[in-house]
């Protein structure tokens, strides 16, 4: 087992093949961890716990530490952590994305695509409820997340719809 510090993420690598890895941005004295993954087939042995726990090792030598992540929020939560860190308005996002999920999939699942300042960008996917009316299901999100729906537009196999964080 190996764990890199590398440009923007912090991996754990076994056998030389990438496991699981803690995604991050710095700037100065401050930085912020993003999302957590695991590749295919790696799941469910622990790594993500491990990598974690290195990424908040790493942030301990920043001034400032802030989370966007549900994952590292739910670890803290119970694990711990000696540091003070600040909970950020994607990271509530996120957590509102997991909500609609579980109260929608399958008719409706919202997958987080990316985020560009204050613009957070999901794609939705599903049979959707014709009577509803998709807007519904792109408001749904904004029930429980300080954010308002900018723009949507139809793909293929669904919608991708941009939200301004408020």
């Amino acid at each position: 087992m190996e764990f890199k510090i590398e440009e923007d993420k912090i991996s754990l690598y076994v056998n030389s093949k990438r496991v699981s890895w803690v995604v991050y941005r710095q700037s100065g004295d401050e930085i912020e961890l993003l999302a957590t993954f695991t590749a295919k087939g790696e799941e469910g042995k622990g790594y993500a716990s491990k990598v974690v726990e290195k990424a908040l090792d790493y942030a301990r030598s920043f001034e400032k530490i802030k989370i966007s992540c549900p994952y590292i929020k739910h670890w803290i939560g119970k694990h711990g952590f000696d540091r003070k860190v600040e909970y950020t308005k994607l990271l509530e996002f996120k957590e509102a994305l997991e909500k609609f999920n579980r109260f929608h999939s399958p008719e409706a699942v919202a997958e987080f695509m990316r985020e560009d300042g204050d613009l957070v960008y999901v794609k939705f996917t599903g049979p959707f409820c014709v009577s509803c009316g998709v807007y519904d299901y792109f408001e749904d999100v904004t029930q429980d997340a300080d954010a308002e729906v900018v723009d949507y537009e139809e793909v293929e196999d669904g919608f991708v719809v941009k939200y301004r964080l408020l």
